[in-house]
Formats: structure tokens, C-alpha cells, sequence
């Protein structure tokens, strides 16, 4: 009869032997574990508990097809000594009331390279997607140029870069090339002239047909859009070309620069792609989230990172947040989540909201999660994890249970920032009361946090809806934004 498997457990551990043991090597150390501590014969004081675990142990171990399939949903979990992607998973309640209709979970998860695998830096198959629309003349397209320089003297030899301009038209200013000629590469960038209209349609597809030229090679392909203006027509062809880039592991990062871009096409163009968005509040600012970005590229672990969430009946996933490198919400395609790249020096951590529906007491498997995706640089294709997540259901109210501290604190920037989400939603729909009533809490939230500065730009957008003005796209762009990228935790509960 075969003893039920429990991949969180290391059976290995226990009996004290490496992964790759002989049959002859467990059967040793079984035997010598079993005089030490059986209870008719141990040689020294221990609970029953410790021998009963070390013969589950051997009986997993010295069955030929139980440590094969032990072996691969350890590998499946992130457990085994193969496994190139880790995680965690943590619940916000592991037991929930049998009496209530309808409770709320909180689930965490956190992702990152196995700590056993080393970085190694993948070549960078990069293209600069530059709006030079007349909007752009004078400081920030200077800006962006010295930016575009700084990428180009920090290129490394393997890695290949192209630049397009669009305006009503796309221009291929530098072609996709290896081993970039610097003065060459930064003529050409300081040569861009602002002129014409805001098209992005146009620059977008330009730039993808520049990374076709090296896709399929172990490189990290990646487009960069600088944009400070709105595209006006051509939004759901600019979303289809996202979805087919990232489907093809092509990320786009979008970047706007001042306060008159469309954020909510910039964020999909992003989210779909697996790519990031980032607000630009001032010229001056262009060179260093550049920089900033191009090097967290240079650190690319794993590519086309997708997580499936499968619940049982009477389990809905009520809202999903990615929480690193900052705070978005994002949406359920066929249960999936795209998630892009992994960075071999980041955790990417999600936050999922669950409404669990009445069960019988007992234990209940709530969802399982599946995550996928490649190791470029150790050419693994399909990396695969996946595990049950599950709670127990017990008759009356469970004991009081600390939320892990971890949880906590995701949860704490998620409110914040789903606070000014609901407040300019109030706004919009015309609930002038509301959503100035929504833009004082997140003030006081922000206040807590010792977040002066973004605390002061919630309460002067307050005070202008109070006064029956409007909000300022500053404003708005500086508060979504800036709720995005908070690092403190509050300590209070705020995940109502």
C-alpha cells in the first residue's frame, strides 16, 4: 500500500542523505536511524513523533515509483535540487469557520530564481521607441537624448540596440545592430528633430520589426516607448501588438513623460506585454529611470513568466495585485496572469483576493497555482511549478490567528492604493463627496506612513474637489503613481 506523499517535507533531510542516495545508502541509514530512536530499542530520549516520521521517510524513499513521483512534485513545488524557480506561499488564515456563508482570503505568493543557480547576465536585444511629436521640443527630447547616449556607452559587446522616432510617421534612426560604433550611434540619436503629431501605432510596430531581427536568440528582447502625449485612434491596435509581443516574450516597457499621456493605455501596453510603466514627472528625471530600467534588463533570470490560478467550485478570485517592483492591479485572462521577466535579484510577489464560499469542516483545497516559464540562460524551456493551497474548515470559529507579517504588509500598500483607485472612480462617476471624502483617507493613510510629500498632493487634490473644482492630471498621475511605489508598511489592519 503506498504512504500518502508530502512534497513539503524532505525526506532526504530526515534521513540524513543527499537527493542522488543508492538504495543501499537509504537502506543504511534507515537502519542505523531506526536502532537510535525505535521505541522498543532507541538509545536515547525522543518523542514517538521522530520515528514514525523516519519511516514515512524510508517508505517513500526505498519505493522505486513513490521517490519518483516524490521527487518530481518536489521539483514541481520548487523544492527540488533541479528546480531553477523557488517560492512561497503563504495564506492570510489557514482555517476558516464552517458557519459562514462567505469569507474573505488573502493569498501571497513569492517568486524568485532557486538560491542554488547563479545570475548570469543574457545579452540585450533592446530597441528605444522615442515620441519626437512637436510636444516633445526643448527640454525632454534633450533629456532623452543624453539618456539614449548613456545606453549607448554602457552597451556591452554582445548586446545590440536600434532607435526609431515616430510623430505622424515612424523613422528607423539606428538599425538593430552588434557591437554598437558609439560616436556613429550617438550622431545619429542627437540628430532627432521634434515635428508632427503623436502616433505611437506606428513607433510600436517599427520597434517590434527592429527586435524580430535577433528574436529567438538567448537575449532578453525588450522594447523602451518614451511618449508625452496621447495617441488618438489606434489604442486597440497599440494593446494587440502588446499582447502578440509578450506572447512571443517581448516585453515593452512605457514611459510617460509630464502629465498629458494616456496612463491607462501606457499600463496595459505594459501589463500586456509583461513589460513595466513608469511615470516621468520631469525632464530631468528621463536619464536615471532609463538607467534604471535598462539595468534591471541586464539581470533577467526567466522569461514569459505566467501563473495560472485554478479554483474549485465555490472559490472566486476577486482581485490580483502584483506587489514588486511596484504596486499594479492586474487582470485574469483564462485564469492566467502574465508576469514577464523575473530579475535574478528580485522577488516578484503577488497578492490574491479570495471569497471562499461555505464548506463542511475538514481540510479543503481552495486553488491550484501553476507557474511557467524559461530559463534563457540555462536554456530550460517551460520551467515549471505548481501547488495545491488549501485551508481547514472547522465546525465553529477558529482561534484567533496573526496575519504573517509579510502578508500584512502587502496588504497595507494594496489598500492605500486601491483607496485612490475607488476615489477617482467616485469622481468619475460624478460623486464629488465620495471621492473627496476617499482622497482625505488615503492623505491620513499616507500621513501615517511618513509619506509627507505625496500625503500633501492627496490633500490639495482633496481641497480642489472640495472647492467644486477639478483635479489636475499632475495630481492624479503623481497619486497613482507615487501609491504604486510605496516601501512602508502600515501597521495597522487596512485590508478591509
Amino acid at each position: 500500500m503506498s504512504v500518502p506523499i508530502d512534497a513539503e517535507k524532505d525526506y532526504y533531510s530526515v534521513l540524513g542523505i543527499s537527493p542522488s542516495a543508492t538504495e543501499e545508502e537509504i537502506k543504511h541509514a534507515y537502519r542505523g536511524l531506526a536502532r537510535r530512536y525505535h521505541p522498543d530499542s532507541r538509545t536515547e530520549k525522543a518523542p514517538t513523533t521522530i520515528f514514525h516520521g523516519i519511516q514515512q521517510a524510508y517508505a517513500i524513499l526505498s519505493d522505486k515509483e513513490q521517490r519518483r513521483a516524490y521527487d518530481r512534485q518536489r521539483a514541481e513545488a520548487g523544492f527540488g535540487q533541479d528546480s531553477a524557480l523557488s517560492w512561497t506561499i503563504q495564506l492570510s488564515q489557514t482555517q476558516l469557520s464552517s458557519q459562514h456563508e462567505e469569507q474573505v482570503v488573502y493569498l501571497l505568493i513569492e517568486i524568485q530564481p532557486a538560491a542554488a543557480l547563479g545570475s548570469q547576465r543574457l545579452p540585450l536585444n533592446l530597441c528605444l521607441v522615442i515620441d519626437r511629436s512637436t510636444s516633445m521640443q526643448g527640454r525632454r527630447l534633450e533629456h532623452v537624448k543624453q539618456a539614449a547616449h548613456q545606453i549607448i556607452d554602457e552597451l556591452h559587446d554582445e548586446d545590440s540596440l536600434a532607435v526609431v522616432t515616430f510623430s505622424d510617421q515612424a523613422e528607423v534612426v539606428l538599425p538593430s545592430s552588434i557591437r554598437v560604433n558609439p560616436i556613429h550611434a550617438k550622431s545619429k540619436v542627437s540628430s532627432i528633430i521634434a515635428s508632427g503629431g503623436t502616433e505611437i501605432l506606428q513607433g510600436l510596430q517599427a520597434g517590434l520589426q527592429e527586435i524580430e531581427k535577433r528574436h529567438g536568440q538567448p537575449v532578453v528582447n525588450h522594447v523602451i516607448l518614451l511618449t508625452d502625449g496621447q495617441t488618438y485612434g489606434d489604442e486597440p491596435d497599440c494593446l494587440a501588438e502588446a499582447r502578440h509581443a509578450g506572447a512571443r516574450h517581448i516585453g515593452i516597457s512605457a514611459m510617460g513623460i509630464g502629465e498629458d499621456w494616456n496612463d491607462t493605455l501606457l499600463d496595459e501596453i505594459a501589463q500586456q506585454s509583461g513589460g513595466v510603466s513608469a511615470y516621468i514627472a520631469s525632464p530631468g528625471q528621463v536619464r536615471s529611470i532609463l538607467q534604471k530600467r535598462v539595468r534591471g534588463l541586464e539581470s533577467v533570470f526567466a522569461q514569459g513568466l505566467t501563473l495560472e490560478l485554478r479554483q474549485v467550485e465555490g472559490v472566486k478570485v476577486e482581485s490580483v495585485y502584483r506587489a514588486t517592483p511596484h504596486l499594479e492591479r492586474i487582470q485574469l485572462t483564462n485564469g492566467q496572469i502574465p508576469l514577464g521577466s523575473l530579475q535574478a535579484d528580485t522577488v516578484t510577489k503577488i497578492a490574491v483576493e479570495l471569497t471562499v464560499q461555505q464548506k463542511a469542516p475538514g481540510d479543503h483545497r481552495l486553488l491550484q497555482l501553476e507557474l511557467t516559464g524559461d530559463i534563457v540562460a540555462w536554456k530550460h524551456q517551460r520551467e515549471r511549478l505548481r501547488q495545491n493551497v488549501g485551508c481547514t474548515f472547522v465546525a465553529g470559529e477558529p482561534p484567533p490567528q496573526p496575519v504573517p507579517a509579510a502578508v500584512l504588509s502587502i496588504l497595507s500598500k494594496v489598500t492605500i492604493f486601491r483607496m485612490q483607485e475607488r476615489a477617482w472612480h467616485s469622481l468619475d462617476s460624478g460623486d464629488l463627496k465620495t471621492a473627496t471624502r476617499q482622497l482625505e483617507r488615503v492623505a491620513t493613510r499616507l500621513f501615517d506612513l511618513g509619506e509627507v510629500q505625496l500625503a500633501r498632493a492627496a490633500m490639495l487634490e482633496a481641497g480642489r474637489l472640495s472647492q467644486g473644482g477639478a483635479p489636475t492630471a499632475k495630481g492624479r498621475k503623481e497619486l497613482k503613481y507615487g501609491t504604486r511605489s510605496l516601501t512602508i508598511a502600515s501597521g495597522r489592519e487596512t485590508y478591509d
